[in-house]
């Protein structure tokens, strides 16, 4: 099993060990789902609390270095979460996901010839992950290329478990870049997928709220019943209004 695997899908995000471990449940296990809970929320400052917390109980957790890393990125911390990449890799010399990571902060960073390097390098180890793929395809999008897709088709093709995930994060990618019509099948099987991922529902109605479909005001208010103050679903429910009592009054998209 991948790491990335592993990363979201290594118990049911959210679930609450069981009492009868006692006093045992807060290691590094447990603060690793309180960070998942939080990271499916698009809650990313508590999520990065929690992937330190494993780490603060187990320096040596692989998990809580990628999702630290992940998180800083989320927050446009590019280049702490390059810190923090070098940190792992003394720990996880050359590894591809670690590589691939420091791939993304560095393209959101603007620094695509260093971007395209890290990426080089992770694609030429053995058993290459998903995530791994998934870096693969922004870099490629950032040169233009036409191999973008085949990368997420191959980060789809082996996500395993990871699978509702890996087209969360495609969608979010593709969405982003404005390609609406490639992200609205990924992030709608995500949404149905992860039911309880305020993330996955907000995406959906970010890609939805681009196409003018008016199913994104109910992706919105979705994503606010599961995360009822997150001000930036709350901004872009607003958004998605305003425009379509525009559109009412007077005629335009």
């Amino acid at each position: 099993m991948s790491r990335f695997t592993q990363l979201e899908f290594g118990e049911e995000p959210g679930k609450k060990p069981s009492k009868d471990q006692g006093e045992a449940i807060r290691n590094e296990r447990y603060f690793y789902q309180e960070a998942v809970k939080y990271w499916l929320n698009g809650d990313f400052e508590p999520a990065l609390r929690n992937f330190s917390r494993t780490l603060e109980k187990n320096s040596s957790f692989y998990e809580g270095w990628l999702g630290q890393i992940l998180m800083l990125i989320e927050l446009e911390e590019y280049p702490e979460a390059l810190i923090w990449a070098d940190k792992a890799l003394a720990l996880y010399p050359e590894h591809p996901e670690i590589l691939a990571t420091k791939a993304i902060a560095c393209v959101r960073d603007a620094k695509i010839d260093k971007a395209l390097a890290y990426s080089d390098n992770a694609m030429s180890k053995e058993n290459i992950s998903s995530r791994v793929w998934l870096a693969r395809a922004e870099v490629m999008m950032e040169r233009r290329s036409r191999m973008a897709q085949d990368c997420i088709s191959n980060a789809i093709s082996i996500a395993g478990k990871a699978l509702p995930v890996v087209r969360l994060e495609a969608g979010k990618l593709l969405r982003r870049r404005k390609n609406y019509s490639s992200a609205l099948e990924l992030l709608s099987q995500a949404a149905k997928e992860l039911p309880q991922s305020a993330l996955a529902w907000y995406e959906l109605g970010c890609c939805q709220a681009g196409m003018r479909f008016r199913e994104a005001e109910v992706a919105f208010e979705q994503a606010l019943k599961i995360r009822p103050d997150w001000d930036l679903a709350q901004a872009s429910l607003k958004k998605y209004q305003k425009r379509g009592l525009f559109r009412r009054l007077f005629g335009r998209g």
